[in-house]
């Protein structure tokens, strides 16, 4: 009987520093100890692998005439939701493209928001950092953007967005012009 329990009790101390260690670890890989951000040269190494995939992906939604595209890395394939609508993709070369994008290459949201299609290849709960498309050949504009940094082809950039630093005051002359135009958040 008493083997039963402390044989039980020890049980008991392992699954729980287990899940301690679980949570541990979680917390560092969304603050970015064991994923850390893709910077500006490693971002362009992979825009240079992935152009073609992007150029494809891109080319579908600048004539597609939809305003705000979403597409998250968890959505269905060939699903995605426009204008707040979930909406099935048809053309089976754009789902195939989007799938390698998403599931080989590792983007994990692929958007369209006004002037701007963009490949978020890295995020935590408050940054995302990825490559940006101009429609327009106007700089992006996409919420919560800190960094804007052109790509060697024309009209694209790599981005990134951090919402802590973003709703700061902008009395930071550094900050990207789009960043200074934003208008604040509104008080909670």
């Amino acid at each position: 009987m008493k083997k039963i329990l402390i044989s039980t009790l020890i049980v008991i101390i392992i699954a729980a520093w287990l899940h301690v260690l679980k949570i541990i670890i979680g917390g560092l890989i969304i603050g970015g100890v064991f994923y850390p951000p893709i910077g500006y040269d490693k971002m362009k190494s992979i825009f240079d692998k992935d152009y073609e995939l992007l150029v494809t992906v891109t080319s579908y939604f600048v004539n597609s005439g939809y305003e705000n595209v979403y597409i998250p890395d968890t959505m269905a394939d060939g699903e995605t939701s426009i204008d707040g609508t979930y909406v099935e993709i048809e053309d089976v070369k754009i789902v195939e493209t989007i799938n390698t994008l998403m599931k080989k290459k590792k983007y994990s949201v692929i958007g369209k928001e006004g002037n701007t299609i963009y490949f978020q290849r890295w995020s935590n709960l408050d940054n995302g950092h990825g490559i940006a498309y101009s429609i327009d050949g106007n700089e992006p504009l996409l919420m919560f953007l800190t960094r804007l940094e052109p790509l060697p082809k024309p009209h694209w950039y790599y981005y990134e967005t951090d919402f802590n630093e973003w709703k700061r005051p902008t009395g930071n002359s550094n900050a990207p012009a789009v960043t200074r135009a934003l208008a604040p958040l509104p008080a909670f």
